[in-house]
């Protein structure tokens, strides 16, 4: 069975399908396939539907062996095309957070939130509408469920940090996680400098938790992991290196954002100041924070890609970025807690 410019194998009978989002590399959902069942965890948006089905009939399995659809969490880049999956695969059932399973049973709120955002000639483009999943479809993953795949079990455990409504998967059988957004962001093509491998927090809004990041990463880093499957994106391995990595960069994070916010604090409290354009001057002045502590990173490991091309591929996610970390910075420090 060849490979497509669509999908990679990963080895233990898991696929990385690329979906596709925004450009090729940015995202990825995964199939696992054990004794003729299947499993896909995240599902990339309704417009990456052809592309899983593609990886399908590459490996002859049928729409109707699909036994699990697995988003780790309901952010549309890992769980937007999971209702049109379900149409598609008759005897799936949806493994859901029970923080997210009512915006999958009923999407409307999310896809209006989301459009809003990017606008809907955007949104269209990049997500396609959201397809509602019946309720009695739905399974809800408890922390340390398990999901029989054949004679391979996979189990959810709960990540807070990037949302609330976050699991991954643990797979016994390849010792790996597959991990949506707990794992950070670290784009191969980033990974060819002579240092340690890039990676940084989403920290996109509204959900940002650095304590329970860090809580996380520590519970995940007790299993015997020797490799994790990240949606942002790809296998990666020696994972405790990647843990370490991501909590330094989760301080970091926090660390700009409080600089920014003690930077901005004083015009902010004038009488006389325009609110609004203050807060749009704080975010733009942190993302450029961010982005040049991205690029200082990348030149310290000898990254071969121009920076002209770093900023091109990282531009979302610093905006994001940005702002679910300005979102952060406001909810805690009118009570103190800081993170």
């Amino acid at each position: 069975m060849s490979q497509s410019s669509v999908w990679h194998d990963c080895g233990f009978k898991i696929a990385c399908i690329d979906t596709g989002l925004f450009r090729d590399g940015l995202a990825a959902c995964y199939l696992i396939e054990h004794d003729g069942e299947a499993a896909l965890v995240d599902t990339g948006t309704r417009n990456s539907l052809p592309r899983i089905m593609q990886t399908l009939a590459d490996h002859n399995i049928s729409p109707e062996q699909v036994r699990w659809i697995m988003p780790t969490h309901v952010h549309l880049d890992h769980a937007g095309g999971a209702g049109a999956l379900m149409v598609e695969m008759p005897e799936a059932t949806l493994v859901v957070h029970e923080r997210g399973a009512r915006h999958m049973i009923t999407p409307e709120k999310l896809q209006a939130g989301s459009m809003a955002v990017y606008g809907e000639e955007a949104y269209d483009a990049a997500f396609g509408q959201l397809v509602p999943v019946p309720a009695q479809r739905v399974c809800i993953a408890a922390d340390g469920d398990s999901f029989d795949l054949g004679s391979r079990r996979l189990q959810t455990l709960n990540t807070a940090g990037h949302a609330r409504h976050h699991y991954v998967v643990w797979d016994e059988h390849s010792s790996g996680l597959f991990t949506g957004d707990t794992f950070g962001v670290s784009y191969p093509e980033l990974n060819t400098g002579r240092g340690s491998r890039f990676i940084f927090p989403p920290s996109t809004p509204v959900q940002f938790d650095p304590a329970a990041w860090h809580e996380s990463l520590n519970r995940l880093m007790k299993l015997p992991v020797e490799r994790v499957f990240l949606t942002h994106f790809g296998m990666h391995e020696q994972p405790a290196e990647l843990a370490a990595l991501l909590h330094e960069q989760i301080d970091v994070y926090v660390n700009l954002a409080r600089q920014i916010g003690a930077e901005f604090s004083r015009r902010l409290d004038e009488v006389d100041s325009d609110a609004e354009a203050l807060a749009d001057a704080m975010q733009r002045r942190l993302q450029s924070r961010l982005m040049q502590h991205s690029l200082d990173e990348l030149a310290a490991r000898q990254c071969t890609v121009p920076p002209s091309v770093i900023r091109q591929k990282l531009a979302g996610d610093m905006q994001l970025n940005a702002q679910g970390l300005l979102h952060w910075l406001a909810q805690s420090v009118p009570h103190g807690s800081g993170g």
